[in-house]
């Protein structure tokens, strides 16, 4: 089942040297002419696909929000956390951004320290009270 190297190259060669009769200017315009048709169609789907199914998440968001009051709590809730959590990761953003990385990396290794010293703490063994 496996074939030797030069036997793909062989096929090759023996496919080039076959006369092929070329293809006309008129059915080579016609066949681009029709992907392009074809890839604008398939284009066209997609965005109605999406934009319906938009549409859909809209009306059924909306239905809820009308008929569910806990749901406007809910949702409520949601938004003022998101905005909460879009407010903290602007200012971790801006304090990142400002701080030097000598301070980051003295500040990790600090606290490297620190909690390597608890855990030792916690393992170390009580010592016996000497009477």
């Amino acid at each position: 089942m496996s074939q030797r190297p030069d036997e793909h190259g062989q096929l090759v060669s023996l496919l080039r040297a076959l006369p092929v009769v070329e293809p006309s200017s008129d059915f080579v315009a016609g066949a681009r002419r029709r992907y392009r048709e074809a890839i604008d169609a398939r284009d066209r789907r997609e965005v109605v696909t999406g934009l319906v199914a938009a549409l859909l998440a809209l009306v059924l968001v909306a239905t809820l929000l009308a008929s569910i009051e806990p749901a406007i709590v809910i949702v409520g809730w949601l938004a003022e956390a998101s905005a909460d959590a879009a407010r903290w990761l602007t200012g971790a953003g801006v304090v990142l951004s400002l701080v030097p990385p000598v301070f980051w990396a003295s500040a990790a290794l600090g606290f490297a320290a620190a909690a390597l010293s608890l855990v030792l703490l916690a393992r170390a063994r009580p010592l016996a009270i000497v009477k």
